[in-house]
C-alpha cells in the first residue's frame, strides 16, 4: 500500500468534471470466495450509478458505458483484487480512472456524483486523528505500517530508496572486502562506514550510523503525510533511532520486544494501547481551546453558512465534522462571497460541507471527523478560526 498523503488529497480537491463521479467500496485483504463480496459491492454500485446518469443526467448508453468502462473492467481483474486495503475509492472522470487505496473502514458502499471529487470518505488518511504509523525495527528488515484503532496495513519500501536491511548492508561490506582481499574491484563499502565486528560499542555505532542514513531515506516519506510515529525492536535500538531521527512526530514510548510479520495483531494491539491516548489527549485539548477560542469570538458551532464562507477564504484553521450527516447541497460564488443552499442536488451543486473541508486541507488547516457525541454543539460543522472575521464576510 503506498501512502495517502495531503498532496494527493489536494490535487484531487482541484479536479472537475461533468458529471464526476466517487465511489467507496469496503474491501478485504484476503477472501476465501476470490473477493466475490468485494466484487458484488463495487457491481451494485456501478448498476446505481448507471441509473442516475440515464435518469438524472440524461447520458445515452454510449456516454455512460465510457465513463464506467474503467470502474467495470476492475470486475474481471482478478489480480487487482488480491492486492487491496480495508476500502477503495474510485473516481470516474471523462472515460479516465482514479484508485486509492486506504486502511479506512466503511459501514457500506457509497457513491457521490457532481462536478467534483467527493472527498470527505478520504479525510481520516490525511489526519493523524487516530491515524498514526508503527515502525518496526528488525536488523534483517525494517518494516513500516500504517494503522488506525481498527486496521493495520504494511508501507512498502521499495530497498532501492529505503536502506531496510542493516544485516544486508553487513553481508555487502563483507563480500567487497572479501573481493578486494582477493583482488577484487569495488568501494561500495566504504558508505557503509565500517561493519559491526569488535566490540559492543563499536557495533552500536555502526547501528548508529545505518540508522542516520535510513531515517534520512524514510523522513521525507514520512513528511509527505505527517502522522505519530510508534517504535517497536528490542530494548538497546530504540535509543540509537532516536538519536538518529529527526522526525518531529517520533512519539514517546515503545513496544519492547523482537517481531516478525506473524506478531501483526499483537503490534496492532500494543500500538494502540500506546497511540490511544495521545488521540484522546488531542481531541480533549482541541475541544478545550474550541470553548476558550468560542469565548473570544474566533471558533462557533451554530452559524454553518458563515462558517462555510469563512472556510472558503481560508480563513478556518480546524474544522469539526460530524460522522454521517446529511449533505448539504448548495454553490459558492466566489466573485461575490456568497452561498447559496438548495433542499435537493442541481445538477451543479457540490455537497458544500466536502468542498469546505477540502478547502480547509488545501490551506494547510485540519479537518476531523467526529462522532455527533464529540461534536461541540449540535451542527454538523463547527469550526475554528484563523483571525476575527471582517463584517463583509459574515
Amino acid at each position: 500500500m503506498e501512502i495517502f498523503d495531503r498532496k494527493k488529497f489536494v490535487d484531487l480537491s482541484q479536479k472537475s468534471s461533468l458529471p464526476y463521479i466517487s465511489m467507496f467500496i469496503p474491501t478485504s485483504r484476503q477472501s476465501t470466495d476470490g473477493y466475490k463480496q468485494d466484487k458484488i459491492h463495487l457491481k451494485n454500485k456501478l448498476a446505481e450509478v448507471e441509473k442516475e446518469l440515464e435518469e438524472k443526467y440524461q447520458l445515452t448508453v454510449n456516454q455512460i458505458d465510457k465513463l464506467l468502462m474503467p470502474a467495470s473492467a476492475l470486475l474481471k481483474d482478478a489480480e487487482f483484487w488480491k492486492y487491496n486495503s480495508d476500502m477503495i475509492a474510485i473516481f470516474l472522470a471523462d472515460g479516465q480512472i482514479e484508485l486509492i487505496q486506504a486502511p479506512i473502514l466503511l459501514g457500506d458502499s457509497s457513491y457521490f456524483i457532481g462536478t467534483k471529487p467527493f472527498l470527505l470518505p478520504l479525510i481520516p488518511a490525511t489526519t493523524d486523528n487516530g491515524h498514526y504509523y508503527l515502525l518496526v525495527l528488525n536488523l534483517e528488515r525494517i518494516r513500516l505500517y500504517e494503522a488506525t484503532r481498527n486496521v493495520i496495513q504494511e508501507v512498502i519500501l521499495d530497498p532501492e530508496e529505503v536502506a531496510v536491511s542493516f544485516t544486508a548492508e553487513e553481508e555487502y561490506f563483507e563480500n567487497q572486502q572479501y573481493l578486494q582481499g582477493q583482488g577484487g574491484v569495488g568501494s561500495a563499502g566504504a558508505m557503509f562506514h565500517g561493519h559491526g565486528e569488535g566490540s559492543d560499542e563499536e557495533k552500536k555505532k555502526t547501528i548508529l550510523n545505518y540508522f542516520h542514513r535510513m531515517t534520512n531515506m524514510l523522513e521525507p516519506i514520512l513528511t509527505k503525510n505527517p502522522l505519530p510515529l510508534y517504535m517497536a525492536g528490542v530494548d538497546y535500538l530504540i535509543p540509537l533511532f532516536r538519536e538518529a531521527s529527526k522526525y518531529k512526530d517520533l512519539m514517546d514510548g515503545y513496544i519492547p520486544g523482537s517481531f516478525t510479520t506473524k506478531d501483526l495483531d499483537l503490534l496492532h494491539q500494543k500500538s494502540w494501547e500506546l497511540a490511544a491516548s495521545h488521540f484522546s489527549n488531542e481531541r480533549n485539548n482541541l475541544l478545550k481551546s474550541y470553548e476558550v477560542q468560542k469565548t473570544e469570538g474566533l471558533a462557533f458551532d451554530n452559524e454553518t453558512k458563515r462558517l462555510l464562507k469563512a472556510a472558503f477564504i481560508d480563513a478556518v484553521d480546524t474544522l469539526f465534522v460530524a460522522k454521517d450527516h446529511k449533505h448539504l447541497w448548495g454553490k459558492y460564488n466566489a466573485d461575490k462571497h456568497s452561498i447559496e443552499i438548495h433542499e435537493t442536488q442541481s445538477e451543479d451543486d457540490h455537497c458544500l460541507i466536502d468542498e469546505a473541508a477540502a478547502c480547509v486541507i488545501r490551506s494547510k488547516g485540519s479537518v476531523y471527523i467526529l462522532d455527533p457525541d464529540d461534536m461541540p454543539g449540535e451542527a454538523p460543522i463547527a469550526g475554528i478560526l484563523r483571525y476575527p472575521l471582517p463584517d463583509q464576510t459574515s
